[in-house]
C-alpha cells in the first residue's frame, strides 16, 4: 500500500474528485495572500473548520495541522510582536515584565498565520480525503502532464513515507541494542546513526519507483487507459469555476477597496 495521509470515508468531501479539492485549495491559498486583513481571512479558516468537521477526519486533521501550526504561531508572535525593531516604539499591546507585545506586530503575525493556516488546512484536508490513486487518475484525465502528476502526488507522500521508513530503523536499531531513549547525548548519536541509513533507503526507494514507472510506460506519449474511473458532475465543475472566478474579482476588491 503506498504511505499517504488519506484516511477512507464516506463523506461529502471525499466524494469529491480531487482535482476539484485541488483547485479550490489552490484558489483559497491564492485568495489569502491578496486580502491584505486578516480578520475576512479567518472567516475562511471557519468555514473550512466546518468542512473539516463534515469530513469526520476533525482529530486527525486537526491534530496535524496544529502539531505544525502552534509552534509556527508562537515563532511568529515572539518574532513579530515582540523582537521586530520595526514596531518597537508603536502602540503597546500588552507589557508582561520586561517584555511588551506591539500592537502592529501581533497584526502582522495574525496576517501571516492565517494566511498559513487556510494553505495548510485546505492542503491537508484535501491530502486525507483524496486517495493517490484517484488523484492521480484524475489530473491526468485534465491533461495534466505525466511527469507533474507523479511530483504533484510524491511531494504528498513523501513524509509519511519518510516517517514510517525512520520508525522500521529505529525499530531495527533498537532490536540490536541501541538505546534511543535515553540522555539527550545519546538522543543525538541515535538521530545521527538514523540519518544515513534513512537517506540511502530513500535514494534506492527513488530509484526503483523511477524503474517502476519506466516498466508500466510512464513516458509512453499514446493515450492512456485507467482501471479507476473518477467522476465529475457538472456541480463540480461549476465549484471549480466560482472558484477560479473568485481569485480576479478578489484583486479587483483590493485594488478599489484597499489600494
Amino acid at each position: 500500500m503506498e504511505a499517504s495521509i488519506y484516511q477512507p470515508g464516506d463523506s461529502i468531501i471525499h466524494r469529491l474528485n480531487p482535482v476539484t479539492k485541488i483547485v479550490v485549495s489552490i484558489c483559497l491559498t491564492a485568495i489569502v495572500f491578496i486580502i491584505p486583513d486578516y480578520r475576512p481571512i479567518f472567516g475562511l479558516v471557519a468555514l473550512l473548520g466546518v468542512l473539516v468537521v463534515v469530513s469526520q477526519l476533525y482529530r486527525i486533521i486537526f491534530t496535524l495541522v496544529g502539531g505544525l501550526m502552534i509552534p509556527f504561531g508562537t515563532f511568529l508572535l515572539i518574532i513579530q510582536g515582540v523582537l521586530n525593531p520595526a514596531h518597537h516604539g508603536t502602540t503597546a499591546l500588552l507589557t508582561v515584565g520586561p517584555v511588551t507585545f506591539w500592537e502592529p506586530g501581533i497584526e502582522q503575525a495574525l496576517l501571516v498565520f492565517s494566511r498559513v493556516l487556510v494553505l495548510v488546512l485546505s492542503f491537508t484536508l484535501m491530502a486525507t480525503t483524496s486517495p493517490t490513486r484517484e488523484m492521480r487518475v484524475a489530473l491526468m484525465e485534465k491533461g495534466v502532464p505525466s511527469k507533474i502528476t507523479y511530483v504533484f502526488i510524491a511531494s504528498l507522500q513523501i513524509i509519511p513515507q519518510m516517517r514510517d521508513r525512520a520508525n522500521s530503523i529505529t525499530e531495527a536499531q533498537q532490536a540490536r541494542g541501541m538505546d534511543t531513549r535515553a540522555s539527550l547525548r545519546t538522543r543525538v548519536k541515535s538521530v545521527a546513526a538514523l540519518l544515513s541509513p534513512l537517506l540511502i533507503s530513500m535514494l534506492i526507494t527513488a530509484k526503483t519507483r523511477a524503474l517502476a514507472l519506466e516498466a508500466r510506460g510512464f513516458n509512453s506519449q499514446g493515450d492512456h487507459q485507467f482501471l479507476v474511473e473518477v467522476p465529475d458532475p457538472a456541480y463540480e465543475r461549476a465549484i471549480r469555476w466560482v472558484a477560479i472566478s473568485a481569485v480576479p474579482v478578489i484583486i479587483l476588491t483590493r485594488v478599489v477597496l484597499w489600494h
